[in-house]
């Protein structure tokens, strides 16, 4: 599996998780895989609901609050559909949400560097695709 596949996949993965625990998913979701981390760019995540309360401070407080605690509740099947994926242990999970933008972020923390592992896997594949002299 290449950078870019795993990436995609950690989308889904979390498009998957939007759908089943808030009940639709994001109109956009974009991973990268930056070193020992994983970061994954949620946009529009918000529900109708959501955003018609947001106007509120105490709304926007109160969305935050919830999809924060969830994202804390379901930090194990979270950090297990990772894991299975990219075989890395996920050491720590971080997150927020903007009201403002509808926007929702997470951070997987690897116990090692995935990006350079692709980067080793790519040079392999170029050596062993040149012609012995």
């Amino acid at each position: 599996m290449t950078k870019g596949q795993m990436e995609a996949e950690i989308s889904r993965l979390l498009i998957r998780f939007e759908k089943e625990h808030i009940g639709r998913g994001p109109e956009d979701a974009r991973s990268y895989i930056v070193a020992d981390m994983a970061v994954v760019r949620l946009r529009g995540v918000m529900t109708p609901a959501e955003r018609h309360l947001s106007k509120d401070p105490n709304g926007s407080a109160l969305i935050r609050e919830m999809r924060l605690r969830l994202v804390e509740s379901s930090r194990s099947l979270l950090e297990t559909w990772v894991q299975g994926l990219t075989g890395c242990k996920v050491l720590n999970l971080l997150t927020d949400v903007s009201t403002k933008t509808g926007e929702h972020i997470l951070v997987f923390v690897f116990d090692q560097n995935l990006e350079d592992s692709f980067r080793e896997r790519r040079a392999e594949e170029v050596r062993a695709m040149k012609p012995e002299r």
